[in-house]
């Protein structure tokens, strides 16, 4: 019944990655020179100025939906640094350095804030206080070779990383190195669990000090469940194998509307076909309490509860690609009722590219939408509406293994991460307060003497046009 989605679509997400590997930044100084080249400074995205940002690399959200060169609506661009950037701690060679997921973690101390950004050959370390200013830290290496898939989360002030590759086991670092580093450190691991080799993502409940590696060569793929509350000495607590292979899960102490459960551990498993509700309260005795699938599934992918736990919201990673969704589908699982859980159905987007990603924060769903970059969603009941956005590969929208691949909403400053594959890591800021940009508007930019309209963008250095409508023309 199961199957991984890393033999499906492995060959995929190579081609479309490697064809996009190092897209020129749409903000800074470079991309001002190359508009002031073109266009005198100005450009269908309204006029850019360094000088006029709140930083080098900072664009805010103009009344035309550009920050730079990027296409949004309610989110500003505070700054960004690139792939090879994040890469510059590890030893010097030829390698695509790409990215994959993302995490946070704030000091509770000093209140310092920190993004973890996965990479193919390890994981990155950025202080984000300052969001303007964001300072690299450095790296920690993997215990293994590259690989597409890294996953973090935290306990206390460790990171608990894993990768989807033989042998890696997981690591775990102490942040508080973080707190006197200097910039361009080389780390090792502070600690090592070596119970399973592979494992495709982690869940970590700090409520109860537990962490569930998915997609392990244990536990029949399923939650391989540690007792992670000393994180330096860390030990294997059970398996949950029932249902097959998790492909990603949450889990909580459960305090929602089904009384029944109140207090016990729960996880909510993304199962490739299905959700799966499970009480792992009793590590050596997990059980299954409901268990749905729901109609034109591609590959149950990931997904989180909303605050009052009535509802969780999901993402197909695959519906999209395979054509069975014309557009982004965010789907909706009632879970008011734990052994009676039900498919809602759908929310169809603006876009048609694939959902990788999301996270619920209050009333917002913010999603890593590959090719559509941030998606935030407002919820209302059973319903949603889009409330921003922010689209890190403005060339195309399509269904491809491009661009966002994660996204962190929980830094306490109100400062919005998101991990871009090929074009590295974007610090943002949303307003949940609406703009009015009227995207119908046609404003006569001329490019070899022909008018195009906004919908078109500059990309790279040279004079290249994208997705235009030149009064009858189209161009590649």
């Amino acid at each position: 019944k199961k199957y991984m989605v890393s033999s499906i679509v492995l060959n995929e997400i190579q081609r479309d990655q490697l064809e996009h590997p190092y897209p020129d930044k749409l903000v800074g100084e470079d991309y001002e020179t190359t508009l002031a080249d073109q266009r005198g400074g100005s450009s269908i995205f309204g006029p850019y100025r360094v000088k006029d940002q709140a930083g080098a690399r900072a664009a805010k959200c103009n009344e035309l939906g550009f920050a730079g060169g990027y296409p949004c609506r309610n989110v500003d661009l505070l700054s960004m640094l690139d792939t090879n950037e994040l890469a510059a701690a590890f030893p010097t060679g030829s390698f695509y350095n790409a990215l994959n997921d993302i995490w946070g973690w704030t000091d509770p101390v000093s209140k310092r804030e920190f993004s973890i950004v996965g990479l193919r050959r390890g994981t990155a370390f950025v202080e984000i206080t300052d969001p303007y200013n964001p300072r690299y830290l450095g790296v920690l290496p993997a215990s293994a070779p590259a690989t597409f898939w890294r996953d973090m989360k935290v306990m206390d002030h460790y990171a608990l990383i894993v990768s989807d590759v033989s042998k890696h086991g997981m690591q775990i670092f102490d942040m508080q190195h973080l707190l006197n580093a200097t910039e361009n450190t080389l780390w090792s691991e502070d600690a090592h669990y070596d119970e399973f080799g592979n494992a495709h993502n982690i869940f970590v409940n700090e409520d109860s000090g537990f962490a569930y590696a998915v997609g392990s060569n244990t536990c029949n793929g399923g939650l391989h469940m540690i007792d992670v509350n000393d994180p330096m000495n860390v030990f294997f607590a059970g398996c949950f194998s029932e249902d097959g292979y998790v492909h990603d899960a949450q889990c909580v102490i459960y305090d929602g509307p089904d009384t029944t459960y109140t207090g016990r551990e729960i996880c909510f498993c993304a199962n490739e076909d299905s959700i799966a509700v499970v009480d792992v309260t009793d590590k050596s005795d997990p059980q299954i309490i409901s268990n749905v699938f729901y109609d034109q599934r591609g590959y149950t992918h990931q997904g989180w509860l909303t605050e009052d736990k009535q509802y969780f919201i999901f993402n197909d990673e695959l519906d999209e690609n395979y054509g069975i969704a014309p557009k982004t589908r965010t789907h909706l699982m009632d879970v008011k009722n734990l052994s009676n859980i039900s498919y809602v159905g759908y929310h169809s987007g603006r876009t048609a590219a694939i959902d990788h990603n999301l996270y619920v924060k209050g009333d917002f769903v913010y999603q890593a939408n590959y090719r559509a970059g941030l998606n935030v969603l407002k919820m209302n009941g059973d319903k949603f509406e889009e409330s921003g956005y922010f689209d890190i590969f403005p060339m195309s929208d399509s269904n491809s293994f491009n661009a966002a691949w994660s996204t962190y909403p929980y830094h306490e400053s109100g400062v919005v991460t998101v991990s871009g594959i090929e074009q590295g890591l974007f610090i943002l800021k949303f307003n949940s307060r609406k703009q009015c940009v009227d995207t119908s508007l046609r404003f006569k930019v001329f490019w070899n003497d022909r008018q195009i309209t906004r919908d078109c963008f500059w990309i790279g250095n040279r004079a290249t046009v994208q997705r235009c409508n030149l009064e009858g023309v189209s161009a590649a």
